[in-house]
């Protein structure tokens, strides 16, 4: 029981002091506020204005929009043909590859072919030396 009482006391001293520094800040934000709300509002208002002026027009934005516009497609239709570049020569390499590769067998089946020839007519001649 002692447990639960020191809980709940700290749980009260707690919310005790979130309550006094809210309302700490309120005050002190209501002491110091530099105008009231509809002057803040008017002021902010004003200086919104100002900011606009000094934003580039609508004809600029888009004149910026264009050439951006086409720096990418110009870059996008560059690298399209750089990518069909390397495709191209990648299947050139592989033709090539391929080529060599039917040309390597046929040699390995055309010397191994030769090698049983040499073979079996050494055999032959061998058995017919012996008989």
């Amino acid at each position: 029981m002692r447990f639960s009482y020191t809980v709940s006391r700290k749980g009260c001293f707690v919310m005790n002091s979130f309550l006094k520094g809210m309302l700490l800040g309120v005050g002190i934000g209501l002491l110091i506020a530099p105008m009231k709300g509809d002057e803040m509002r008017n002021m902010l208002s004003e200086r919104a204005n100002e900011v606009r002026g000094y934003l580039p027009e609508n004809e600029q934005i888009d004149i910026y929009r264009q050439r951006v516009s086409d720096r990418v497609s110009q870059t996008t239709g560059t690298l399209k043909g750089y990518a069909q570049q390397a495709a191209s020569s990648v299947k050139q390499t592989a033709s090539n590859l391929n080529s060599l590769a039917q040309n390597a067998t046929s040699n390995v089946k055309g010397t191994s072919q030769d090698v049983v020839d040499m073979t079996r007519d050494t055999v032959k001649s061998t058995s017919n030396d012996i008989r």
